[in-house]
C-alpha cells in the first residue's frame, strides 16, 4: 500500500467524494477509461477492489477510507492530532457534554464556536478545519455526509417568575413581551425551523431587545428578565436544571420543528461512527 502514487491516491479520493467514474473523472480532468484502468491496476496489486458497485454509484470499502486518509495527509489536509474538532450551538454542545465527554480515550475534544455562514461551514469541513459540524442543513456537496441527527418541536421559553406570564401561553403574550432573537443568516434559520414564516407579522413586527448568536447568553438574559425566547423543547431539561426558567407550548398559530444535521467529511465516516453520537438521541 506503501507503493500507490500520489496521482492513484487522488483518483481514489475523487472516487469517494464524487460517488461515480464519471464525476471523479470529471473533477480530476481525465477521462473516464483512466479511472477504469487505474482501479484495474489498484485491484492487482491489493488483491481486492476497493469499491462495490451499487445502485446509487460505487461504494466504498474500508481499504479505499485508509486511501483517501493517506492522500489527505499528503496534501496537508488531514494534519494528524490528537483533537476532534466539533462545531455546534452552544446549547447541542451542552447536551453532548454529558454524553461523549469520557468516549475517546486517545483524542480530546474541541468544540469551536459556528460560523453564521453556511458557505464558510462547508469550506471548513470540505478542508477538514473542522472534523464534524452539528446544525442546520448545508448544501450538497460530494465529500460531505449530512444526515439528519435531531429533531425536536418549539416552545417558549420565559423567566420562572415573569411579571405577566404565570400558568399559560397565549398569542397576546407572544404579541405584548419583548423577544430575545438568535441570530443567524436567514438561509440557516429556516433549514432549522420548519414552520417559521420570517415575512409574518407574528414574526417580522415583534420587539426584539436582544439578538445573539450564543443560545446560552439568550437563556440566561431570559432567565432574568421579562423578555420571551423561542427554544427547542429538547433543550429545556439542562436549562432549567440550572436557571430559573419554565416553558410552554406555542400557540397553534406558531407552532414550529427544530432540525438539526449531522455533517462530516467522508473520509472520517469509521472515526464519527466510531464516536456513537447517533445513540445519543432517538430521532
Amino acid at each position: 500500500m506503501n507503493n500507490i502514487n500520489i496521482k492513484k491516491l487522488q483518483i481514489v479520493n475523487a472516487l469517494i467524494e464524487c460517488g461515480n467514474a464519471c464525476g471523479a473523472a470529471k473533477k480530476l480532468f481525465i477521462s473516464p477509461s483512466t479511472i477504469s484502468y487505474t482501479l484495474n491496476q489498484l485491484h492487482t496489486q491489493l488483491g481486492e477492489s476497493l469499491f462495490r458497485r451499487e445502485k446509487g454509484g460505487l461504494k466504498p470499502n474500508k481499504e479505499a477510507f485508509v486511501l483517501q486518509e493517506k492522500y489527505h495527509e499528503i496534501m496537508g489536509l488531514s494534519i494528524p492530532r490528537k483533537a476532534f474538532i466539533i462545531t455546534t450551538y452552544s446549547l447541542i454542545e451542552l447536551l453532548l457534554a454529558d454524553y461523549i465527554h469520557d468516549l475517546i480515550s486517545d483524542r480530546y475534544l474541541h468544540f469551536t464556536p459556528m460560523d453564521v455562514c453556511e458557505d464558510e461551514r462547508l469550506r471548513k469541513l470540505k478542508h477538514r478545519e473542522v472534523d464534524i459540524d452539528i446544525g442546520g442543513k448545508l448544501p450538497v456537496d460530494a465529500s460531505i455526509i449530512s444526515k439528519r441527527y435531531l429533531y425536536s418541536r418549539m416552545c417558549i421559553l420565559v423567566n420562572k417568575d415573569h411579571t405577566l406570564i404565570k400558568n399559560n401561553f397565549c398569542l397576546s403574550d407572544w404579541r405584548e413581551n419583548k423577544h430575545l432573537r438568535w441570530q443567524r443568516d436567514i438561509g440557516s434559520i429556516t433549514s432549522m425551523v420548519g414552520g417559521i414564516k420570517i415575512t409574518d407579522p407574528l414574526f417580522s413586527e415583534r420587539e426584539i431587545s436582544w439578538e445573539s448568536s450564543n443560545l446560552l447568553t439568550l437563556a440566561y438574559i431570559c432567565s432574568c428578565s421579562d423578555n420571551i425566547m423561542i427554544v427547542p423543547e429538547v433543550f429545556t431539561k439542562p436549562l432549567m436544571s440550572m436557571l430559573p426558567l419554565k416553558t410552554f407550548m406555542l400557540p397553534t398559530e406558531l407552532e414550529m420543528k427544530f432540525t438539526c444535521y449531522l455533517h462530516y467529511h467522508r473520509s472520517l465516516q469509521h472515526k464519527v461512527s466510531s464516536l456513537g453520537l447517533y445513540n445519543i438521541f432517538n430521532n
